[in-house]
C-alpha cells in the first residue's frame, strides 16, 4: 500500500497499546481520540485514523493480521486496515461504553469481534461489515441464573440486579469459549459458537457463572492463549520440543484467571477433564490472595509523628505466563505479584515501580 507518513504523535496521554501480529507495527489509542499505526523499525507514524467521538478504551488485531479494532466510550467499535488504516468498517449498537474487544483465535472466524460494554451486553460482529447484526449475549437473570461455581457456600450468594457493567472479556486458545467480568462481583463463561436459540429469537445466555470475587471482576484471561495468538506469514513450523511443551501443559489450556479490586485472583480449572477437549463447568481451584506490602521503615524516635494511610491492594491485572505455570499480577500498590499456577503458592512480590 503506498503509506503517507504522519509526524504528528498523541498530544494527550495513550490508553490502549498493542502489538500486530508480525510485530513491525505498533498501534496505539489516545484520549485525543485517535488511533495510530506506527512502524517499530523507524518509529514513523504510518496512519493517524480518525472517528471516534470518545477517548479509546480498547485496541485489538486480528488473527490474519488483516485489520485493527478499536472501541471506546463513544460506545462504537471501529476497525481499520494494516498498516494503512483504511476505514473497514464502523460498528454500533451497544448502549454503553465499550469496555474491551478481542478477535476470535477459532480458524475459519478471523474477522469474528467479541465486545463487552457498560450496558451489560457482550456482542460478537463480523469485523467486516457495519450493517450485519451482532450476536448479543446477555446474563441470564437472577432467578433463571445457574448453579453458580465456588465453594460450598456459594449458593447463599445473592445475584444482583441484572443491569451491571461488564467490564472485560477474552477468548480461550481455540475460539469456542469466552469468559466475562462483571461489577456485580461475577465472571461468566458463554458460548462463542453459533447456537440454535438464534434460529428460535431466544437470547445468548452464558453456560457457567464463577462466584468468589466481592468487588470488579476487571480482568479475565484463559491459559493457553499466548503461543496460540502468534501469527507467521511464512506458515507454522512446530518443533518436537514445541510440541512437547503444549503436551506436558495440555491440562492448563482450559483454565481461567480472573482478578478484581478485592485484593485477589483466581484460578478456575474444568470440573469434568475425563475427555481431551471436552469443557465441563469450572470449579475455584487456587484463591490467591495478595500479600500485605513490605513493613514502612521505623520512624526516627522523637522525629515528627507520620500517619501511614492504607495501601490498595486490588488486582488491576492478571496474565499467564508463556508456559502457562504462573499468573502474573499487576497490583494497585505498584507491585508485581507473581503465583504458580499449579499449586497456587507465592513465588514473588515485585517492589520497584513508582
Amino acid at each position: 500500500f503506498p503509506l503517507k507518513r504522519c509526524n504528528v504523535s498523541h498530544t494527550i496521554p495513550v490508553s490502549a497499546a498493542t502489538f500486530d501480529r508480525t510485530g513491525r507495527f505498533v498501534i496505539t489509542g489516545s484520549d485525543d481520540r485517535l488511533v495510530k499505526i506506527w512502524a517499530m523499525e523507524t518509529a514513523f507514524c504510518l496512519a493517524s485514523c480518525r472517528g471516534h467521538e470518545g477517548d479509546i478504551t480498547d485496541l485489538a488485531v486480528s488473527s490474519n493480521n488483516a485489520v485493527v479494532a478499536s472501541s471506546a466510550n463513544d460506545f462504537v467499535i471501529r476497525v481499520w486496515r494494516i498498516p494503512d488504516g483504511m476505514p473497514i468498517s464502523v460498528l454500533k449498537g451497544h448502549t454503553g461504553v465499550v469496555t474491551a474487544i478481542a478477535f476470535s483465535p477459532r480458524p475459519g472466524a478471523a474477522f469474528q469481534l467479541l465486545s463487552s460494554s457498560d450496558d451489560g451486553t457482550c456482542r460478537i460482529w463480523d469485523a467486516r461489515y457495519s450493517q450485519q447484526p451482532p450476536r448479543i449475549y446477555t446474563p441470564k437473570p437472577p432467578d433463571a441464573a445457574p448453579g453458580k461455581s465456588g465453594d460450598a457456600s456459594s449458593s447463599a450468594v445473592q445475584v444482583q440486579p441484572i443491569n451491571h457493567q461488564i467490564l472485560c472479556c477474552a477468548f480461550n486458545a481455540n475460539g469456542t469459549v469466552f469468559v466475562t467480568g462483571s461489577s456485580d462481583t461475577f465472571a461468566r463463561v458463554w458460548n462463542a459458537c453459533k447456537s440454535s436459540s438464534e434460529e428460535n429469537d431466544q437470547p445468548n445466555h452464558e453456560m457457567d457463572v464463577l462466584s468468589g470475587h466481592e468487588n470488579d471482576v476487571n480482568y479475565v484471561q484463559f491459559s493457553g492463549c499466548v503461543v496460540s495468538r502468534s501469527f507467521s506469514s511464512e506458515g507454522s513450523h512446530t518443533t518436537k520440543e514445541e510440541n512437547n511443551l503444549k503436551l506436558r501443559n495440555s491440562w492448563f489450556t482450559h483454565n481461567i484467571v480472573t482478578c478484581s479490586r478485592d485484593g485477589s485472583a483466581i484460578i478456575w480449572v474444568p470440573r469434568s477433564r475425563r475427555s481431551h477437549g471436552k469443557i465441563g463447568r469450572w470449579t475455584r481451584a487456587y484463591h490467591l490472595k495478595v500479600p500485605p506490602p513490605p513493613m514502612a521503615p521505623q520512624l526516627i524516635r522523637g522525629g515528627p509523628r507520620q500517619r501511614h494511610q492504607p495501601t490498595p491492594r486490588g488486582v488491576n491485572m492478571i496474565v499467564w505466563s508463556l508456559d502457562n505455570r504462573f499468573v502474573l499480577a499487576a497490583i494497585m500498590d505498584c507491585r508485581i505479584c507473581v503465583w504458580n499456577a499449579s499449586d497456587g503458592s507465592l513465588v514473588h512480590s515485585l517492589i520497584g515501580h513508582k
